[in-house]
């Protein structure tokens, strides 16, 4: 729906979010009253072609002249297989140019990984605060790389120590991202991280006493994984793994199982493990519990790395989201294994959804967690 200027003088407001991802382009858009209510209306995701996304990076063709493939056409590079995926998405989808429209991108890990790091500073009394941050944090690898864009945002302030958490990022990453949404007309509000869109997905949708736990949020993507803690219902630190991704998960299977991406693709979203030939379901369960074990030591990895500050609590919860949070098996095995009580984000079954969109069945548990981070960046309203 069009908000008219009436609506807008009121407080009304729509946000959509896109979250890009290796996999698929996940799509929420979300209506925020005066009141401070909010209303999912539109929901959808578009497959990204294989190959188009690698490492958080748009694969474009730079100088030789395209391929030519079987049916004598010009081979279309990632830049331009990207561009038709999200086209087809956004005409699915007209939109109000008042619309706010915040985007994610799948670039927590590889060379073009986004740094998190808390620091603490002293400020004297008339010092330059920001000032100070920023030259600490820059003095400090791998925050000392010349392309880096950091940020950061202070956590507390007591006497002259300062508390902020930083964030890095390559600037020709963004740069290539910001120029890709701007050729296709589309004028960002902000663009973010997806492994944050996540922990906005669970802040806003979490009751006041889940808050008060200590949580691991766990974004489990198509090519990587990336863990966020929130502690006394505030962001703490996040960690981007090397390992732990559905990627990792499908190769194992395709060891034990013999077979390939789109039967494991299948396998995860029915639950069903009886569609594998040639097998028992204990048979698939045992090899999935293997493959599970990559999984485990990013987990255990990431715990570590949380624990091992010094403002750290002990750990209460752990929630899984993005398309690995569904595997059926994985939940079960990540609790036993932790000793910590594992769950999905599963936002969707915390926030008001319009039952045109949803059906009277609403958001099943997979696409909630699929759609997770686009929800937690339309949630935020400008």
């Amino acid at each position: 729906m069009a908000l008219g200027l009436i609506a807008r003088i009121r407080g009304e407001r729509e946000t959509i979010g896109i979250d890009v991802g290796h996999y698929s382009i996940k799509y929420v858009k979300v209506y925020h009253n005066s009141r401070g209510g909010r209303v999912v209306v539109e929901i959808d995701t578009e497959p990204v072609p294989e190959g188009a996304i690698v490492n958080g990076e748009i694969q474009r063709r730079e100088g030789d002249e395209a391929p030519t493939g079987p049916d004598g056409k010009k081979e279309k590079d990632g830049y331009e297989l990207l561009s038709e995926a999200l086209s087809k998405l956004m005409l699915r989808h007209p939109r109000d140019p008042n619309t706010d429209l915040v985007a994610c991108v799948n670039c927590g890990a590889g060379a073009g990984g986004v740094l998190v790091d808390r620091l603490s500073v002293k400020v004297p009394k008339n010092g330059n605060e920001a000032a100070i941050i920023l030259q600490t944090a820059q003095s400090r690898p791998p925050f000392d790389d010349q392309d880096n864009v950091i940020d950061y945002e202070v956590e507390s302030r007591e006497g002259d120590e300062v508390k902020a958490n930083v964030v890095a990022a390559k600037n020709a990453l963004l740069d290539s991202w910001a120029q890709f949404f701007t050729i296709k007309g589309l004028k960002l509000t902000a663009m973010d991280v997806d492994i944050f869109g996540l922990l906005n997905a669970f802040v806003v949708t979490a009751s006041e006493d889940d808050l008060k736990q200590t949580t691991a949020v766990i974004n489990i993507g198509e090519k990587k994984m990336s863990i966020g803690f929130i502690q006394g219902g505030k962001f703490h630190s996040m960690r981007a793994m090397t390992g732990g991704s559905i990627d990792m998960i499908i190769a194992k299977l395709g060891v034990t199982l013999g077979i390939d991406a789109a039967k494991c693709h299948q396998l995860f979203e029915t639950g069903d493990l009886g569609i594998v030939d040639g097998y028992s379901e204990a048979e698939v369960e045992e090899a999935l519990k293997l493959s599970f074990e990559d999984i485990m030591a990013q987990v255990e990895f990431g715990i570590r790395y949380f624990s091992s500050s010094e403002d750290s609590e002990p750990l209460n919860k752990i929630l899984l989201g993005g398309g690995g949070a569904s595997i059926p098996g994985l939940r079960a095995f990540i609790a036993e294994h932790s000793g910590v009580e594992t769950d999905t984000v599963n936002p969707f079954r915390y926030v008001e959804c319009d039952a045109s969109v949803v059906g009277e069945s609403g958001v099943s548990l997979a696409l909630s967690n699929i759609l997770a981070p686009a929800l937690g960046l339309a949630m935020r309203k400008f």
